[in-house]
């Protein structure tokens, strides 16, 4: 099959028989089931792949030159932006209600105008520092340089 996207219902008005066939003949036949596609990451590039080897190598050899301590010379830096609303999932909003009664409406969530991005810095031995942007400012290069300044205190204090 060159497209493995078709719908049963698709194949079995192509072909001329019933859904039921066609759900048969795929899954007992043919020993096919329907699974959702993955993420993977895209292809890399000949240069990127060897900028990786490099990286690699730079950090095989920190390893190499002090294996006791080498996790400990890590530090990490995450930005996330987060929203301002806490979404009910769908096994929470079940409810009891009566047969003659309408079944309760959940109107949709939509993501509030309201966020804030949040940046942690963290070594191996916890959390050096958290920042949150102020409501209204712009990200730019300012921005960063103040937070560069910040976390080099907060590692000092650390």
């Amino acid at each position: 099959m060159s497209d493995r996207r078709q719908t049963v219902c698709f194949v079995a008005e192509s072909a001329g028989i019933s859904t039921g066939i066609v759900y048969s003949i795929f899954t007992e036949n043919l020993l096919m089931k329907k699974v959702s596609a993955r993420w993977v990451p895209g292809m890399l590039s000949d240069v990127q792949k060897a900028d990786q080897v490099e990286a690699s190598t730079s950090v095989l050899c920190l390893f190499n030159k002090n294996p006791d301590n080498f996790v400990s010379q890590f530090l990490t830096v995450d930005e996330t932006w987060l929203h301002h609303f806490d979404p009910e999932s769908k096994a929470q909003s079940m409810a009891w209600k009566h047969v003659s009664f309408p079944p309760p409406k959940k109107f949709q969530h939509v993501a509030s105008a309201r966020k804030v991005m949040v940046t942690v810095f963290w070594d191996a031995k916890g959390n050096v520092l958290t920042d949150y942007l102020e409501q209204g400012s712009t990200i730019r290069g300012t921005y960063y340089a103040d937070l560069t300044g910040k976390f080099r205190m907060a590692l000092k204090e650390k």
